[in-house]
């Protein structure tokens, strides 16, 4: 059993804490690479986890349109070490196909954030814009279901090379219309574009090896589609953030609208969680996870890797059984065993179980 372990879980101890928490800024975990870096790049401007996350979920509207979208949904646990306690802010298309994701993460900010709503929106705008490189996910996913983009020609066309292939890992991709369409929301706010209300409601408090959890619940749904994407982002006020975002399924019905995909209505099985220590002070872990296998994921996360302290290929390999290859889902992930505001440069990070997506640990002179 490792330092600051027990046999009742994990106890953080602040005498042991640099004073600040010298060193660190933040820890961002996505599907991919280009939300976390846009995840980071706002902590380092200034920003806290409830701006990063807007920022990235935003941002996988451009950048991963297979699993998550203007026109999708998702679900969020979010902590505030100012009052010490979690929220979930659902909004989930579990009855409709409204688009929720702006208004969505609309309220996260009027609650939470410190920059404002045009910040939230700029990078996914300039993404879109001015190009991003196709990530190994959103290249996988084009291979497997890019046939039903054949419904929508424009569509399809965006994310196909020269040769009329499906754009490969690396290509580069522009969305001249969804950047038109985030430019309107960017200016005139998330009003400007038809949705439903999210909710708020307390986070569900479960306890694990020891561990007080903190967020949706470990419900599982056997039937949940896999067609979603997840991240997590703390920062060094302790502040964090863990969301899970879906099209229903992939690329929503695969039709568009101002560059916009619609969703189609699935079940979603969701576990965005936040992990305390044993005296309930400190951010422990932060996770996200989806699919039918959400559950065992997060159970496995929790048990294997914070509590036990499992070498990080053993608990890769692991998680990799769990969600059969991704089959049954996956996991984005953050583990600071020291206390993430107490000693957050020594969080490690653990992206989706196949390698797709980027974790990052980071300081304040980290250059963007």
């Amino acid at each position: 059993m490792g330092p600051g372990l027990t046999a009742c879980g994990v106890q953080v101890s602040p005498e042991t804490a640099p004073p600040g928490n010298r060193g660190f800024a933040g820890v961002v975990v996505s599907d991919e690479p280009r939300a976390t870096l846009v995840g980071r790049d706002v902590i380092l401007a200034g920003g806290n986890a409830a701006d990063a996350a807007a920022s990235m979920g935003l941002s996988l509207a451009v950048t991963l349109p297979s699993r998550a979208g203007l026109g999708g949904g998702g679900m969020c646990a979010v902590f505030d070490p100012k009052t010490a306690k979690s929220e979930i802010l659902d909004f989930t298309q579990s009855n409709s196909t409204e688009p929720m994701l702006t208004r969505g993460f609309a309220a996260l900010l009027a609650r939470y954030g410190a920059r404002g709503w045009s910040n939230a929106v700029a990078p996914a705008e300039a993404l879109a814009r001015f190009g991003f490189p196709v990530s190994k996910m959103l290249a996988a996913d084009l291979v497997a279901h890019g046939s039903v983009l054949m419904a929508d020609q424009t569509a399809l066309a965006s994310f196909m090379d020269r040769r009329r292939q499906f754009a490969a890992v690396g290509t580069d991709v522009r969305l001249p219309q969804l950047a038109d369409t985030l430019q309107k929301l960017r200016t005139s706010g998330a009003a400007a574009f038809p949705a439903g209300a999210p909710q708020w409601r307390n986070a569900v408090q479960t306890h694990e090896r020891g561990v007080v959890l903190q967020g949706a619940g470990l419900d599982a749904n056997e039937t949940a589609t896999t067609a979603a994407t997840s991240f997590v982002v703390g920062d060094k006020k302790g502040m964090a953030v863990t969301c899970v975002l879906s099209m229903g399924a992939p690329f929503g019905t695969g039709r568009s609208e101002n560059g916009v995909f619609s969703a189609q209505r699935a079940a979603l099985s969701a576990t965005p969680i936040i992990g305390f220590d044993s005296q309930h002070t400190q951010v422990v872990f932060l996770g996200a996870a989806y699919g039918p296998a959400a559950v065992d994921l997060t159970r496995k996360a929790v048990a294997d890797w914070l509590v036990s302290d499992n070498a990080y290929e053993a608990v890769r390999t692991a998680l990799q059984g769990a969600s059969a290859d991704g089959a049954k889902g996956s996991i984005s992930a953050a583990v600071c065993r020291g206390g993430m505001a107490l000693l957050g440069s020594g969080c490690r990070t653990m992206t989706d179980p196949k390698g797709y997506g980027l974790g990052q640990t980071f300081g304040p002179d980290t250059p963007k």
